[in-house]
């Protein structure tokens, strides 16, 4: 296992172990790294990760302004040795010059040289002999002998020179220097690839925190006027309910935000019968959906919105007629407490609405006042005339939708159909109004 370092750092302790860093009380007084983890949580980004980050960031930097530093010092050590060689080289060539001056003073000075006066003595024979010697039209003069040795010898010290620099082995002066320039290139260029590797993988990472931050607001922007739009059609259905009670005698409450007694929030508006006069005698509980449910699911919601509000009778109000329930019919009783309505949420014409509630209204009073001397036959007739009328107005509804031809007409037979459901509903709610307490039977 790794071992573990140290370093202090103000009061705090910073470990490494295992590849990793430990730090404990530490501060930055750095603005630019406070803004920044500010603005990160506000995206739900903790700090942790935010100061992570930037340390992971920072470290690869510092790493590769380091690599830089190493190079530079590299070259400056490469260029201060060439320097050194190339000094060395001109001050051996300079005591050579030196050295050959002297020589040539001594043997070749006009007074005092061996040279002058050994060409005094035989001045004819040196004559002779320079001439052959020197002249500048013979091969074997000594100055282009001269000439021809000192071109050698320059080439081969170049030569020699040249393989002694290009030599791999310890001959070389600069093959240390050579390797180790050329190791730290190699590793310098190894680590900015790692480096650029890294930083396209952060880049990426960062798009797909950047996409996922965008998609994630799309998606709540979306579901928060999904919410208000669900919202505003529970409200335009309790304005109209609200109207429709009223004028009866009843009162309509919006609980949709309220939970009941058992903790349940179905039922999103409640109507309790005649409570405006007096004592309620019923309870209507209705569901408001802007969305299409299953036939289970729409039951699951009318039962518990029964359970939840304590009603007698439960109605699903649905947007339109493609959100009905599979397998469903609006303006359909069932199971003698459960009906399911449309409200089109462009038009909002309340009509369907309101014979629903009056429909479930009078099956309420019904239920309740069984001491009551109640027509049933007449009742039930009324009540049959009027549901089938509710379902001859809901038909030529959805055929007005798609017609194009003959809206008139259309409409005023539905206009009609509607004065017929509206005559059966008040017929019942008559023969309610107009019961009697039945006689006590005889003892």
């Amino acid at each position: 296992m790794e071992a573990a370092l140290t370093f202090p750092l103000s009061a705090s302790r910073v470990d490494v172990r295992d590849g990793s860093v430990t730090i404990d009380d530490l501060r930055v007084d750095d603005r630019t790294l406070a803004e920044l983890v500010e603005r990160r949580l506000e995206l739900g980004i903790s700090g942790e990760e935010t100061v992570t980050d930037a340390l992971e960031i920072g470290a690869r930097v510092l790493d590769r302004e380091s690599t830089g530093a190493e190079v530079d010092f590299v070259r400056r050590e490469f260029e201060k040795l060439s320097g050194e060689v190339e000094r060395s080289f001109a001050e051996k060539a300079r005591a050579v010059a030196e050295h050959m001056q002297k020589q040539f003073e001594r043997h070749l000075g006009e007074d005092t040289g061996t040279m002058a006066k050994t060409l005094d003595a035989h001045a004819d024979q040196v004559g002779e002999l320079v001439a052959r010697h020197f002249g500048g039209d013979r091969n074997t003069a000594v100055q282009h002998q001269v000439r021809e040795l000192v071109a050698k010898s320059l080439q081969e010290s170049r030569a020699e020179l040249l393989k002694q620099f290009s030599a791999q082995d310890g001959h070389n002066p600069l093959a240390d220097l050579k390797g180790e320039v050329v190791r730290q290139l190699r590793a310098g260029r190894e680590k900015e690839e790692v480096h650029v590797q890294r930083l396209a993988e952060l880049a990426g990472e960062i798009r797909r925190l950047r996409d996922a931050e965008e998609s994630r607001a799309e998606i709540d922007a979306e579901r928060e006027r999904g919410t208000a739009k669900g919202r505003s059609f529970e409200q335009a259905c309790f304005d109209a309910l609200e109207g429709m009670s009223a004028a009866r005698g009843d009162v309509a409450h919006h609980v949709g935000d309220e939970r009941s007694a058992s903790g349940a929030k179905l039922g999103d508006v409640v109507i309790e019968l005649e409570a405006a006069q007096g004592e309620c005698r019923g309870r209507i509980a209705l569901e408001v959906k802007d969305e299409k449910l299953s036939k289970n699911a729409a039951w699951e919601v009318l039962n518990g919105s029964l359970a939840a509000r304590e009603a007698t009778f439960a109605i699903l109000v649905v947007a339109s007629e493609a959100k009905v329930p599979s397998g469903r019919e609006p303006l359909h009783e069932y199971e003698g407490n459960k009906m399911i309505v449309t409200l089109d949420r462009e038009e909002l014409d309340s009509r369907p609405l309101e014979l629903a509630y009056r429909y479930a209204r009078c099956r309420v009073l019904m239920a309740r006042e069984r001491t009551l001397s109640v027509d049933a036959a007449g009742v039930r007739d009324a009540a049959d005339e009027a549901l089938s009328a509710l379902k001859d107005a809901q038909r030529i509804r959805v055929a007005l939708t798609g017609a194009s031809k003959s809206v008139g007409s259309a409409r005023d037979a539905l206009d009609a159909m509607v004065a017929r459901v509206q005559a059966s509903v008040e017929r019942v709610e008559g023969l309610i109004g107009a019961s009697e307490p039945a006689p006590p039977a005889d003892g």
